[in-house]
């Protein structure tokens, strides 16, 4: 065997190969790549619910996931050269994903179990973010590990000639590539909306094993030519690198690098248009992957050209940079200047729309930085070593950068220098690359170096992004100017000054966290709660926004309360609501030693922690945004149960003009799930600004007595107002009337919404659902949010499937208060139907509104 010639060892293996069968194997890429990013989606959720959806947990999770690519790349690259059958170890590789991806969930259950253990211990210091480093690897680095020698492997099957290095590796890595991007999308939009996170996973499972069986009859047929030591032969022996080959894997590095760091850039500048769900960041990352694939193919198509592979390479990068220098001023163009996108559209269009702004915005500079790290594989056909051995070291070297991009992007650019500037660095970064390669001093180098040099000159002069807003003005919320903006690693956070003198919060482009203006709404979802259990000592408030709620608590009104902590997910909200939200709103709660603010994800801390609260108050969330439909989960509900002291309460605050019945149908019936006893309140009379708290009980108990004489002052202080001067906030929330307030017993109505699903962190009804009817609502001019006569109408069933006389929940009350249950319905119905027009019936309804509250108040 040692005697056979070079030639004979290349002329044996490229006959041996002769009978693989190309679209078969390209198909088995595709497929690994779509199965491939399933999993990292299904990770990056349920690790999100495990150690919190903060930046900082994704990104280690991130981290572990890559670490597990490079890893295998490296590895599996090292020794598939001496494999007698690429393919069977392929087929070997892939069995490993499957039941790498199969054990997940049993150390899943077992991390579960303990680490609330940790949390204790460890709290919110860095020996916790290590600790959730540790255990992603050891969640997700094996199958990660088994995934990193898939390319290499392939790489070594089909690669018959050292002159085919480039075009065969660069067709293998875009067709794994165009996998992956259907796979984020296929995911998000099919999968697990149909069938839920364990299904999809079931599904990736099946699709790893069923490649794994069609390489392995292929393998039976295909036996690679050369034993391990002519295989040792062929590379010429140990492989040493040379200084070409550092120059090549440093480039791979830097290709790694600045894709990554720039699609954590991207998807935050397109946050600032998008509304920030599971979709709109699906169909970033699908466009960022698809371009990478196409540049891959082109690639392809390059590497058959006739010229010094660095001097093309040099050339792809003079060229990714000048589409770089371009790329503010083009995305600024599509996105109308970062303005948020509340277009009237059926979802189709909307999604049609998301997906035409990020192709044209970032698609042409994708589609470049996509053709480097894939030509890269042309100018490595002289780097010594078996084809996967080159493959798996240039692999690893650019996930190697990608984990420094990841992580330089959200965590060391963002925040330092904005989201523009660090566009701009990174394009000066590409370059100026290009211009310190050897790409020789005649026409060919010159030029490539002249359109640098201009490229570089027009960067930093006429198209000089770094002044750029970082947030756009949103119509709906009317002129402001802004006052300061945060860019840190998980939002884009803004303070805005309306022209009365207001202040508001603004996350991502349209996202309002609340005013100054609203702050009367926002400190009654506090007060209302506290005035129904006066009783309350400890809470715990999930979501900090302004800190106008959380203060409300601190309120000399509410003597009781010995201690209040707040989760915030953002620190940037923390920041920017302690320097500018004035002290006489927030009440105390960045001053008051009984508050206590977490940076912390708030369902993450109710799950690892074990201390207990009288009440648990959830702020209001958007129900389509990513990541709040696990604080609608039953898993979340029955957490929040178990932190509860005796006699504890839940809070959930609903945004009713975001919901239609259904997903308030799905949110009832989970809460059902969770609580014994679960009632509704009202936050105000105002219609089409319907706001209701779900108030859960462990038991059914009934609500505590009023300490004063129901309606008593509520009697004196409307006496002699009338119908037409009526206004909707002329009641407000007070211990003497709070039964207003009460829309009726959903645990003795529980007939109404049996016919619901329950949410889950398996099913996510609601991050899902609520999306899609949000655009099909709107295009359809369909007025179904539960907001004004829909919200009343619900109230109105509730509480004739269970009548104040006859509630559970309304035993110790006195019965002259049980009339204002029926006063407080009509009174809003009252005002509802005045805003409607409907005049007779709204006079009718405030008649009503007297006689239950006992009160004698002229109708006209």
């Amino acid at each position: 065997m040692k005697g056979r010639s070079k030639y004979q060892l290349e002329r044996e293996r490229a006959e041996a190969r002769k009978g693989l069968p190309l679209p078969t194997i390209l198909a088995m890429m595709f497929a690994s790549g779509f199965a491939g990013l399933v999993y990292q989606v299904l990770w990056m959720n349920q690790l999100g619910l495990l150690f919190g959806n903060t930046a900082h947990a994704a990104s280690v999770t991130l981290a572990a996931f890559f670490a597990g690519l490079g890893a295998g790349s490296w590895w599996f690259g090292k020794r598939v050269g001496a494999s007698g059958n690429p393919l069977r170890l392929y087929a070997w590789l892939e069995i490993g994903i499957g039941l790498g991806a199969l054990t997940y969930f049993l150390v899943l259950a077992a991390l579960r179990a303990l680490y609330p253990l940790a949390y204790a211990s460890l709290g919110g210091s860095g020996w916790m973010m290590a600790l959730k480093f540790g255990l992603s690897l050891a969640l997700i680095f094996p199958p990660a590990f088994f995934m990193g020698g898939t390319i290499p492997a392939i790489g070594q099957a089909l690669i018959r000639e050292r002159a085919a290095f480039g075009k065969t590796a660069a067709l293998i890595y875009g067709t794994n590539t165009l996998g992956a991007a259907l796979g984020v999308a296929g995911a998000a939009f099919i999968l697990i909306p149909s069938f839920g996170f364990r299904i999809t996973y079931a599904l990736a499972v099946a699709l790893s094993l069923g490649v794994a069986l069609v390489s392995w009859r292929l393998s039976g047929a295909s036996r690679s030519a050369e034993a391990p030591e002519a295989a040792a032969e062929a590379g010429g022996g140990k492989a040493r690198a040379t200084l070409r080959d550092c120059v090549l894997l440093g480039l791979c590095f830097f290709s790694g690098f600045a894709v990554l760091a720039l699609e954590v850039i991207w998807t935050r500048i397109f946050a600032q248009v998008h509304e920030n769900s599971v979709y709109s960041f699906a169909i970033i990352l699908t466009v960022v992957i698809v371009c990478l694939a196409v540049g891959a193919w082109i690639s392809s198509g390059i590497a058959r050209l006739d010229r010094p592979p660095l001097q093309l390479a040099g050339a792809i990068m003079v060229g990714g940079g000048l589409l770089l220098v371009l790329t503010p001023t083009i995305l600024m163009r599509v996105t109308g200047e970062l303005q948020p996108v509340h277009a009237i559209e059926a979802w189709s269009l909307h999604i049609r729309r998301i997906y035409r702004m990020g192709f044209s915005g970032v698609g042409l500079a994708a589609v470049a930085l996509g053709m480097l790290f894939p030509f890269l594989m042309k100018a490595a056909e002289k780097m010594r070593g078996a084809p996967g051995a080159v493959l798996g070291r240039m692999l690893a070297a650019n996930t190697l950068g990608a984990i420094s991009g990841a992580l330089a992007g959200g965590f060391i650019l963002l925040p330092a220098i904005g989201m523009w500037s660090s566009l701009r660095l990174i394009a000066a970064c590409y370059l100026l690359a290009a211009m310190l390669l050897p790409l020789g001093w005649k026409r060919f180098g010159i030029a490539c170096r002249a359109c640098a040099v201009l490229g570089l000159a027009v960067l930093f002069t006429v198209l000089d992004p770094s002044g750029l807003p970082a947030q756009g003005e949103s119509p709906q919320g009317g002129p402001a100017t802004v006052v300061e903006t945060w860019e840190g690693s998980d939002s884009t956070v803004s303070v805005m000054r309306k022209p009365n003198g207001h202040l508001s919060l603004k996350v991502n482009g349209a996202y309002a966290l609340g005013s100054t203006q609203a702050y009367s709404e926002q400190a009654d979802q506090l007060r209302i709660p506290l005035l129904i259990h006066p009783d309350v000592r400890s809470i715990l408030n999930i979501g900090l926004g302004t800190g106008m709620s959380a203060g409300a608590a601190l309120d000399p009104r509410f003597p009781k309360v010995a201690k209040i902590v707040s989760c915030e997910l953002t620190p940037a909200v923390v920041e920017a609501a302690r320097s500018h939200m004035p002290a006489e709103y927030t009440g105390g709660v960045f001053t008051d030693p009984r508050s206590t603010i977490l940076i912390e994800d708030g369902r993450h801390h109710l799950m690892a922690t074990r201390e207990r609260y009288d009440m648990i108050h959830a702020d209001l969330f958007l129900p389509y945004q990513r990541g709040a439909g696990s604080l609608y989960s039953l898993e979340h509900y029955r957490a929040s149960a178990e932190r509860l002291e005796e006699g504890g309460v839940f809070v959930q605050w609903l945004p009713m003009y975001q919901l239609t019945e259904y997903e308030f149908g799905v949110i009832a019936r989970t809460m059902l799930e969770a609580f014994g006893q679960v009632t509704m309140w009202r936050n105000n009379f105002l219609p089409g600004n319907d706001k209701a708290a779900l108030i859960g009980m462990r038991k059914p108990t009934p609500l505590p007595a009023p300490p004063e004489i129901p309606g008593a002052r509520l009697r004196a202080e409307l006496q002699g107002m009338g119908w037409e001067n009526a206004t909707p906030d002329r009641i407000k929330p007070s211990a003497d009337r709070m039964l207003l307030f009460y829309c009726g017993n959903l645990s003795a109505a529980r007939r109404l919404f049996e016919g619901y699903p329950v949410n889950t962190d398996d099913r996510p009804i609601i991050e899902y659902q609520t999306p899609r009817l949000f655009r099909e609502i709107a295009a359809h001019d369909k007025v179904i949010w539960m907001l004004g006569p829909k919200f009343t109408d619900l109230v109105g069933r509730i509480l004739r499937e269970c009548p104040p006389s006859l509630d559970p929940a309304l035993r110790s009350q006195p019965p002259e208060s049980l009339g204002l249950v029926a006063a407080g319905q009509s009174f809003h119905r009252s005002m509802v139907l005045r805003m409607m027009g409907r005049i007779g019936e709204s006079l009718e309804e405030w008649d009503a509104f007297a006689e239950s509250a006992g009160m004698s108040v002229p109708s006209e």
